[in-house]
């Protein structure tokens, strides 16, 4: 096993706005906020250079003596660039200051969007059983200078649109430094991420996640359940025995109630406009083993959990690691059948498609099932839970699939009584249209008959005028 990470010393990233703050105040040096934000804003729009080329103009003496004496734009560096044969998926291999590694994902979207994939710690702690990572144990750390280097390096590689923590390491057991990076990611000063753009995917720590809602309400919660029921779950993810799986799925639920609020970052105390609230659909991601969890009971036992929240069903076919208990993926048809049954349940559920198998970093795009099984469409992960794309998927032009449940019943009935309704009233409207245009029509007509016989009887008086006149 690798050595245990070390605490950070000097130089820390020049990213890393908590170890400025803890600097500045082991000086004794009072830094004004605005110095901070400005010195943010112009790393960022210089793309990072490094300090000894960067503008300190305007700024104090003692802020650029303790910021390089104690910091360096780039505390890390890429070792490994690798992309698929398909060009979708790009593997970063970062190596940190103290010569460790971990792994940055960048995922070209069939939409032109790009999504990067980060990892928080080296190692995880976790140990999920079907996971390489766990199998490293937890090593360390990474700070939150680190974290978004990560971003620093992929942007330099394709624009990054969508941040998933979904990469090496559990985030919510190195929560500060996380907090701290997410912080700056949706911050305009600094990367300017649209809120809704920020996924944080967890194991499932439940006084971690209500923190998270409480301190960062602005960011979107996927929960790795892999099983639908405390059992079955405490065999795959040892973590699952300290934390009941109702009490995740409550803390889920919670989650999805704070409206996403713009300008929560800045002012978390701010009061919600009506205007600025959006419903969010939280993920579970479920990794599909060949076995006890993938069965059609254990379907229906996770479409009962789920129902009636907004959540969104994510199902991971296996892809094969190095780990010691071997397993294996069960057929697409199979997890097809899995899907249904969860739909049932009045769920969005998508079958995660494969990105990066080639070059061992599987992770990627979701495939929604719609009502023509030949056809597939793929959407941002983060657009679906942020519910940006939620009118999309509700309307459907009208057309909702039923899969035994009622609800999509329901919706098809309501959508065809409101198109009755509407084809009456247009009816109607017509209907008045045609009777007011007959009314005019005869008026006309009246009128046309009326100046008519006006007419002849002026013509027969002035005919009679002029025959008088001759007998005279």
């Amino acid at each position: 096993m690798a050595p245990k990470r070390k605490p950070p010393v000097p130089p820390y990233s020049a990213l890393d706005l908590p170890k400025m703050k803890m600097v500045f105040e082991e000086a004794g040096f009072e830094a004004k906020q605005y110095h901070i934000d400005e010195y943010q804003r112009k790393l960022h729009k210089a793309g990072y250079p490094d300090l000894e080329d960067f503008d300190w103009h305007s700024f104090p003496q003692q802020f650029i003596d303790l910021v390089m004496a104690n910091f360096k734009t780039h505390i890390t560096k890429v070792v490994l660039n690798q992309t698929s044969a398909n060009e979708t998926t790009t593997k970063l291999l970062v190596e940190l200051h103290d010569g460790h590694r971990v792994e940055s994902v960048i995922m070209r979207h069939e939409t032109g969007r790009t999504t990067l994939c980060v990892s928080s710690q080296v190692g995880c702690k976790m140990g999920c059983t079907f996971c390489a990572t766990g199998t490293m144990g937890i090593i360390g750390n990474l700070s939150a200078g680190e974290i978004l280097e990560q971003l620093v390096h992929a942007d330099r590689v394709k624009k990054i649109r969508n941040i998933v923590f979904m990469g090496m390491g559990e985030p919510l057991n190195n929560f500060e430094n996380v907090k701290a990076a997410v912080t700056a990611m949706v911050n305009t000063k600094q990367f300017g991420l649209a809120f809704g753009h920020v996924t944080v995917s967890t194991v499932g720590v439940t006084p971690k996640i209500r923190k998270l809602t409480e301190e960062m309400p602005f960011v979107n919660l996927a929960l790795s359940l892999h099983a639908p029921n405390q059992e079955m779950r405490s065999q795959i993810v040892p973590a699952a025995k300290a934390y009941k799986i109702e009490g995740l799925i409550e803390a889920l639920d919670d989650h999805m109630k704070t409206p996403l609020r713009a300008g929560a970052a800045a002012n978390p105390d701010g009061e919600i406009s009506n205007k600025k609230k959006k419903v969010r659909k939280a993920m579970i991601q479920y990794t599909m083993l060949d076995g006890p969890t993938a069965t059609f009971e254990c379907a229906h036992q996770l479409g009962k959990l789920c129902e009636g929240k907004n959540i969104i069903v994510n199902l991971i076919p296996y892809n094969t690691t190095d780990v010691k208990d071997k397993f294996q993926c069960p057929s697409l048809e199979h997890i097809e059948a899995f899907q249904k049954i969860v739909m049932g349940y009045g769920l969005y559920v998508f079958i995660r498609k494969t990105m990066g198998e080639d070059i061992a970093g599987a992770c990627g795009q979701l495939v929604l099932q719609k009502e023509d099984e030949e056809k597939k469409e793929a959407r941002d992960v983060e657009d679906l839970i942020a519910g940006q794309q939620s009118a999309k998927l509700d309307q459907r032009k009208g057309k909702v699939k039923t899969i035994g449940t009622g609800m999509g019943k329901r919706r098809k009935e309501d959508h065809s009584a409101k198109q009755d309704e509407m084809k009456r009233l247009a009816g109607g409207e017509n209907a008045s249209r045609e009777g007011k245009r007959r009314k005019e029509e005869r008026g006309v007509n009246i009128a046309g008959v009326a100046v008519s016989v006006i007419a002849g009887l002026g013509m027969a008086a002035l005919v009679g005028y002029l025959l008088s006149r001759r007998r005279r």
